[in-house]
């Protein structure tokens, strides 16, 4: 949200800032900062946006085993690829502050 709120200006609220904030990070915002999700990212953030979504709102009952495991691995290869991403846009930024 800080991100948002910082290089955008403005940050979503209401019943559906989850998925506006991961909207909005999956666009480049012209002139401050480039997207930080690719598509394919997004939609893997999107799903597992959706699993929580379930596991908290049916408070674990109903959960099939096999959707927990898809979901741990999505989850294992999700986070790697956004935490690079997120550095490198850390480093994108700091290059443009410091570039004369």
């Amino acid at each position: 949200m800080s991100l948002a709120r910082d290089l955008d200006g403005s940050a979503p609220t209401g019943p559906t800032l989850h998925q506006d904030i991961l909207d909005q990070m999956a666009s480049e915002l012209a002139g401050r900062r480039p997207a930080l999700l690719t598509p394919d990212l997004h939609m893997q953030l999107t799903e597992l946006k959706g699993f929580r979504h379930l596991v908290r709102h049916k408070y674990g009952f109903d959960l099939k085993p096999e959707k927990v495991v898809d979901n741990v691995e999505r989850l294992q290869h999700v986070f790697p690829t956004f935490a690079k991403r997120l550095k490198d846009l850390h480093d994108q930024l700091a290059e443009r502050s410091i570039s004369p």
